[in-house]
Formats: structure tokens, sequence, C-alpha cells
């Protein structure tokens, strides 16, 4: 059965809670102190963050299951929340879920896209056409500060 990538439901927020813990602590630990990644992946699933999901995610499921995450902000172009559960990274699921929020961003006649990507995951967003090579400093709701690659992909057509 074929991935469908949808909008998320309140009933999917634990499981993009848990994929964003595990992506988090899997795929940053090289780049980032694991203390740190603790801090900003541990607790329980956050009501704000579960209303956040129903609200603004869309996910990819396979077989039932939710196995990534990502939303847009259609008003700033803004990506967010792009996470990959880790035993399905490298299967081109983070490529779908993007160029469903890009054709999400065209459909609203947005020109620009923006994210910070983490470190680890600045070289798949260049494949996705992103470009920035500046490292700043991305400061999470719990406090903490991560380095991060703002980056931007132009939509115009050409």
């Amino acid at each position: 059965m074929p991935d469908v990538i949808r909008p998320a439901t309140l009933h999917d927020a634990i499981q993009a809670w848990a994929i964003r813990r595990e992506a988090v602590l899997a795929q940053c630990a090289r780049h980032y102190p694991m203390p740190d990644l603790i801090r900003w992946t541990e607790g329980e699933l956050p009501s704000s963050y579960a209303e956040l999901v129903a609200k603004c995610f869309h996910v990819v499921e396979r077989d039932g299951a939710v196995i990534a995450t990502g939303t847009v902000n259609l008003d700033s172009g803004q990506l967010d929340a792009i996470f990959v559960a880790s035993r399905h990274s490298g299967q081109g699921v983070g490529k779908a879920i993007m160029n469903h929020l890009e054709q999400l961003a065209r459909q609203q006649g947005l020109g620009v896209l923006t994210l910070k990507a983490t470190l680890n995951a600045a070289p798949f967003y260049r494949r996705c056409g992103f470009v920035g090579e500046a490292v700043s400093e991305y400061c999470s709701p719990r406090g903490i500060s991560l380095a991060c690659v703002p980056m931007q992909k132009s939509l115009a057509e050409g």
C-alpha cells in the first residue's frame, strides 16, 4: 500500500511527538551535546504541541502508522517540524513530505520557503533546493540554544 500524506489530527499527536523525540535523539547526536538533545525532547506530550499538530501539521502514513511529520506556515512560508522516523530515513519519505508542503505553499501563492535546519539536516535541505550556509542560533521554547542553518528556497518558476 502506498504512503498517504494527509493533514494531521489530534489523534496523530502522540505519534508525532514520539517521532520528533526519536528523530532528534538518533539523527542529531553527532552534531549536538546529548544533554541538550535530551532537554529538547524530554517530557510528556504538551497539550500545546498536540493542538499545533491538529491545527497545522501534515503526516506521512504507511500501513496505518505515522512515519513522518511536517508543517508549513502558509502566511510566512516557514517550514518546521520535518521529522522522519529513523527506521524510514533514506527511503524518500522526507522528500515526499517536503514536496507536499512545497505544493501547499505554491497553491497559496507563496514565493519563498524558509526554515532553520539542524546541522545534520542542512545537507538534506540543500538537496531539496534550499540555500544557506551561515550558522546561526535557534532558541527553543524549552530554553536551549542550538546551532542551526537558516535556509530559504525560491518557489519562482524558472
